[in-house]
This record gives structure tokens, C-alpha cells and sequence, in this order.
């Protein structure tokens, strides 16, 4: 399958030969879930392969990276996306086709076009310790502000910006600022899934749907912030590093007992 502007720029070619890559978007895992982390970045056992969640932020993503850049989004490339995922059973292909179409418009014209970028989908890296990159593709850059777009489904809207998302803003600022941008703000910008509220199955009377609407977050970078990343990047590199150097201590490095028998 080609490659399209749907697919995720992982740095591949733009990373030296051997060099370890520290992904942004999944740094969260090593926190939160080491062992799971450990098995996918360095045991290459097979990660996530998408929901339908994640293929109708795909589909949102993409729009709004083509309007970013001037261009019109490909329905054709969508529609052939939505479909390669057709024989993935935790993906909802019709799901995907009711959503994106109904989010898109509202994301575009509640925000991309009052926002226009002044990078879109740069892909961003930097060499923290010898042979190790924490890196991965930003949505948007608008002045000194990072900017993610992120897709939920819920009857309530975000009020602050989650730890899991953080560290991925944190991460892109920190490179960002070691290649000489001046980033002071994070942002999300959330689209929620248009929620059908049916019918009330006492009255009968129907209940309060949710149309798609924009959610702005906004959060200023410290020099504490890029202090922390920096400190939970190193200590995600020299963990890796030793497990790698010392395999029989993955299973205490990482916290899987399972790991012992790897």
C-alpha cells in the first residue's frame, strides 16, 4: 500500500541507522504500562493496531493537516484508509463513515481557519543520549503555541489537559526548543463524536443529542515542565539501556515477572 498522507510519520529515513527511537505519542506506556512498552519498542512483539477511535481520528487528523497546508482533503484516500481496516474487528468501518464527516467541518471552521498554522505535521527529533531520539510528528504549530487535535466520545467536555497527553506535549516542546523554537504554550484541540441521544424508554420522549463542537486547551511550558520531561525522558533511555545490556533484569526493570522467561 503506498504511502499517503493518512499514514503516521514515524521519522523513518530521517533517523541515523540503529538509532532508538522514543516516540512522544507513546511515551505514556513506559510510565504507565513499562512492561507493554518494553514488549512492543524493544522486543518488537506487535502493539496496537487501531480501533475505531483511533481511525476516525485518523480520518479528523488528516482533514485538518490538509487545510493546515491549503490543500483539500482526498476522499478517495479516506475512503481507501477506512477501508484497509475493514477486516479489523475493533474497528467499526460504518461508525468511522457516519462520524468524520459530520466532526470535520465543525474543527475546520470553529478552529483550523481561525488558527492557521505555521507548521503543520512537522516530524521533530533530537539525540537526549548517545543513539537515543525521543521524537514523533506534531499536528500544528501556530507561533509559540504547540497544537494537538485530539477526537473523543463523551456528554462532557474536557476541562484540563490529561498526564498521558502532557508528556507527549512535553516532549515535542522540549525538542522544539532544543532546535531553536520558541514554544510557550500546549494546546489541545479537542472534536467530539456526534452523540444520538434515542429516545427515553419511560416517556418516550426523546433525549439531548450532541452535535460535534470544539474544546480549547491552553497550558503555558515552564522551565519546571521541561526540567521534568527531561528527567523522565533520561531515566526512560538508561532503564532501556540497561535491560538491553542486561536482559535478565528486564523483568525488575520493567515490572513483568513474565519477562524473566524472554
Amino acid at each position: 500500500m503506498k504511502s499517503t498522507d493518512l499514514d503516521y510519520n514515524n521519522g523513518k529515513g530521517q533517523l541515523p541507522d540503529g538509532a532508538f527511537r522514543i516516540g512522544a505519542s507513546s511515551f505514556n506506556n513506559f510510565m504507565t504500562k513499562p512492561h507493554e512498552w518494553y514488549r512492543e519498542k524493544v522486543l518488537g512483539e506487535s502493539g496496537f493496531e487501531g480501533n475505531t477511535a483511533s481511525v476516525i481520528g485518523t480520518c479528523v487528523h488528516y482533514c485538518a493537516e490538509m487545510v493546515g497546508k491549503g490543500a483539500h482533503p482526498d476522499k478517495n484516500e479516506i475512503e481507501q484508509y477506512i477501508t484497509n481496516h475493514e477486516d479489523n474487528p475493533d474497528v467499526d468501518c460504518a461508525e468511522v463513515r457516519r462520524q468524520y464527516p459530520q466532526m470535520v467541518p465543525v474543527l475546520i471552521n470553529q478552529y483550523v481557519l481561525k488558527n492557521m498554522p505555521t507548521e503543520v505535521e512537522p516530524f521533530v527529533s533530537y539525540e537526549l543520549q548517545p543513539g537515543y531520539f525521543p521524537s514523533g510528528s506534531i499536528d500544528a504549530i501556530q507561533n509559540d503555541i504547540l497544537v494537538d487535535y485530539k477526537t473523543y466520545s463523551s456528554k462532557t467536555k474536557p476541562k484540563s489537559i490529561p498526564m498521558n497527553y502532557m508528556y507527549q506535549l512535553l516532549i515535542y516542546a522540549y525538542i522544539c526548543k532544543k532546535l531553536g523554537k520558541d514554544i510557550q504554550r500546549a494546546r489541545l484541540v479537542y472534536i467530539n463524536r456526534y452523540i444520538d441521544g434515542g429516545v427515553s424508554e419511560k416517556t418516550g420522549k426523546p433525549l439531548k443529542s450532541y452535535a460535534p463542537e470544539v474544546t480549547v486547551l491552553t497550558e503555558s511550558i515552564t522551565d519546571d515542565d521541561m526540567d521534568f520531561i527531561e528527567s523522565v525522558m533520561n531515566l526512560c533511555i538508561e532503564t532501556t539501556d540497561l535491560a538491553l545490556k542486561k536482559p535478565e533484569l528486564a523483568y525488575m526493570l520493567f515490572r513483568d515477572y513474565r519477562l524473566k522467561e524472554k
